[in-house]
């Protein structure tokens, strides 16, 4: 029982938890129809299913699987404050938690305040991406993205992912690497970061596609705090400021 709860509480993001948290207590008593709703991902839902059925077996109240879980969620916390977090799409193999990459890209975006850069090859079929974005810049959040350019424009990309983009997402700023020192000739934009606010970033092999999000076999790690997410913050920033990359 104890193992499902860590693992529950460990893999989905910390809106769901506290989303399933507060039906629990609402509702003081587990009705699996009303917690199902309360989770979005399908692994989250696979996750919450098991942990019911553990309730269920163990004779588990709601307040007290609430009370577990919030507990849980508290020690979660704290851990991840101190060491980064692995990122895993793809198969699970039993006895492993982890959670996917759509999951933590939504806890950035939704976690940003001020300002959010995002780096990606290509971008397309985002459509929970495109609402959380749209939502950050409702909060006044500075959306920068950059994206690989078409091969009309210069870029490697068969498909003109930024205008599509532009499309769903008309107050982010975009930005390409269009000027390239011939050292760098035929180079990509391959890098796939999303920072928050200097003190969340993402670090990822999943483009902002999809596939990438749900299907792929894709890793990636997730740091809070501290330096790095600070200075890759800044090296992004750099970049538009001394124009290597240029808004478009």
């Amino acid at each position: 029982m104890h193992r499902c709860v860590v693992e529950f509480a460990t893999t989905v993001s910390k809106g769901a938890l506290r989303s399933v948290v507060d039906a629990l207590i609402e509702l003081g008593e587990i009705n699996e129809i009303v917690l199902q709703h309360r989770v979005t991902h399908y692994h989250s839902k696979e996750l919450l299913r098991r942990l019911l059925r553990e309730a269920a077996v163990h004779h588990i109240s709601a307040p007290r699987l609430a009370g577990m879980l919030e507990g849980a969620s508290c020690v979660v916390e704290y851990y991840q404050e101190l060491s980064p977090e692995l990122v895993w799409t793809g198969p699970v193999p039993a006895g492993t938690a982890t959670r996917q990459t759509e999951q933590v890209m939504l806890e950035v975006i939704r976690g940003a305040r001020k300002r959010l850069f995002l780096t990606s090859f290509v971008a397309y079929k985002v459509d929970r991406i495109v609402i959380a974005l749209n939502e950050a810049a409702d909060r006044g959040v500075d959306v920068k993205i950059l994206l690989e350019s078409s091969e009309d424009k210069g870029g490697n990309l068969s498909m003109d992912s930024v205008s599509l983009m532009r499309g769903v997402l008309p107050r982010a700023r975009f930005y390409a690497w269009q000027i390239r020192p011939e050292e760098f000739t035929g180079g990509s934009v391959h890098a796939k970061v999303a920072v928050a606010d200097d003190r969340l970033a993402f670090i990822t092999s999943a483009n902002l596609t999809g596939y990438a999000m749900e299907r792929n076999m894709e890793a990636g790690v997730l740091l809070r705090g501290g330096e790095h997410p600070r200075k890759l913050a800044d090296y992004l920033e750099s970049m538009v400021s001394t124009g290597v990359v240029e808004e478009l």
